[in-house]
């Protein structure tokens, strides 16, 4: 699987070579890691996201350093794609977390929702 984290891109010079200071939202080069995935969302009674929260599969691992958090994507059955600039494509992204990763003293545990993707 890859992941990529939610950053601010800061535009490098405007047309006289000095900082724009503006924000380009966007995504980081997607990263590979390795972990346990869910074959489907599994009942509340295992799940340590609560109720409420709309999830269809879960990731486990025992790095507890992964650095995903809400507001990153995961690819898992396609490869991530990159654009013209070198930001990742998020629309080719398989996922979204879904929720807060929940962190234990050994394990994280990472709620995903599949992404609708055109094409």
């Amino acid at each position: 699987m890859w992941y990529a984290t939610y950053k601010n891109k800061i535009e490098e010079t405007d047309e006289n070579g000095d900082y724009t200071g503006e924000f380009t939202a966007g995504y980081s080069e997607p990263v590979v890691f390795y972990a346990s995935l869910s074959a489907g969302k599994g009942d509340v009674e295992n799940s340590p996201f609560g109720v409420d929260v709309d999830f269809t599969r879960t990731i486990s691992t025992v790095n507890l350093k992964l650095p995903i958090t809400e507001t990153s994507l995961i690819w898992h059955e396609t490869e991530p794609k990159l654009l013209a600039d070198g930001m990742v494509d998020k629309e080719s992204a398989d996922y979204t977390i879904a929720a807060k990763p929940a962190k234990s003293l050994n394990q994280l545990v990472i709620a995903i929702k599949a992404r609708a993707k055109n094409g």
